[in-house]
């Protein structure tokens, strides 16, 4: 199965770039015909929005991220565009307005934590990232002369909105190991991407107002894959061997009992404070039990 990447819907959070490079090498690595897709850690929703399944478990720890989510399932495009529109209007949002993106911050910190201003926010954060204190407040930095919401952006939205509206999908908000897949079977798939022990992202430091990955939760889901072997449910695991240097050996050992597909990538790209690139080098992979 060959994909083409003008096929595939990117998602509106632009934080998931590297996971949208890695879906042509993903998605046929998936069962051809999938009943239930769990996407535990779904993140921007890439991978739900581009996968071939009849229903949708869609699963994030980000509440904020999964409220817009939600909220946007009931959004018309117009009426989605207009209350876009009106904020940046609003707050005279742009590349260079640091005054308006603050003061957009502030509001939605004291009053207002709707879909639409969060986005914003995010569109307007440094590197399109969203951070979060401890106080559970948004604290990303301003994009100064980068980040801003573009045609391009709302395309993106447009397309996005269209596909979220033709999907059988729910929403959740759990740790992994509060998810009750007692009623898998083989006809579903459990798609997991856990934040990646060996590297660090704004998804796993534990810095950014919610908790971070360890050893621990590393065994946890390799238990819970396990598991799910046990109980004749199909999985896959994304993850990495190696990272700058860095190996994991606990997954290399418990990978050796499944399927392991290799992944040709790495995030040189994405280390821009590294001074030597050729020790960026990631070895992803897609571990199957199938």
């Amino acid at each position: 199965m060959e994909f083409v990447k003008e096929e595939l819907i990117k998602s509106p959070l632009n934080y998931t770039g590297g996971k949208f490079k890695l879906l042509p090498q993903i998605l046929p690595l998936f069962p051809n015909k999938i009943s239930m897709f769990y996407d535990v850690f779904g993140g921007g929703a890439t991978v739900s929005l581009n996968t071939n399944a009849k229903h949708i478990y869609y699963n994030d720890i980000v509440n904020y991220v999964v409220k817009m989510f939600e909220s946007l399932q009931d959004e018309t495009e117009v009426t989605a565009l207009a209350k876009i529109h009106n904020i940046i209007c609003t707050y005279e949002l742009s590349k260079t307005n640091l005054n308006g993106f603050l003061k957009l911050r502030q509001d939605y910190n004291e009053i207002n934590k709707s879909w639409d201003m969060f986005y914003m926010l995010m569109c307007h954060s440094f590197n399109n990232q969203y951070r979060f204190n401890n106080q559970q407040e948004y604290n990303s930095s301003f994009g100064k002369y980068k980040s801003c919401y573009s045609n391009i952006t709302e395309n993106k939205f447009i397309t996005f909105l269209e596909k979220l509206h033709n999907l059988d999908i729910i929403f959740d908000s759990k740790d992994f190991r509060e998810i009750d897949f007692s009623d898998a079977d083989g006809n579903d798939l459990i798609y997991l991407d856990p934040p990646y022990l060996i590297t660090t992202g704004n998804y796993n430091d534990g810095k950014r107002g919610f908790k971070g990955w360890s050893n621990q939760d590393d065994i946890d889901l390799y238990n819970l894959c396990d598991k799910l072997n046990q109980q004749g449910t199909r999985f896959a695991l994304s993850n990495v061997l190696e990272n700058k240097g860095k190996t994991n050996g606990v997954l290399v050992d418990w990978s050796k009992n499944y399927h392991i597909n290799y992944l040709d990538y790495t995030y040189g790209n994405c280390s821009y404070q590294a001074k030597d690139k050729s020790k960026t080098s990631t070895v992803e992979v897609l571990i199957t039990n199938y």
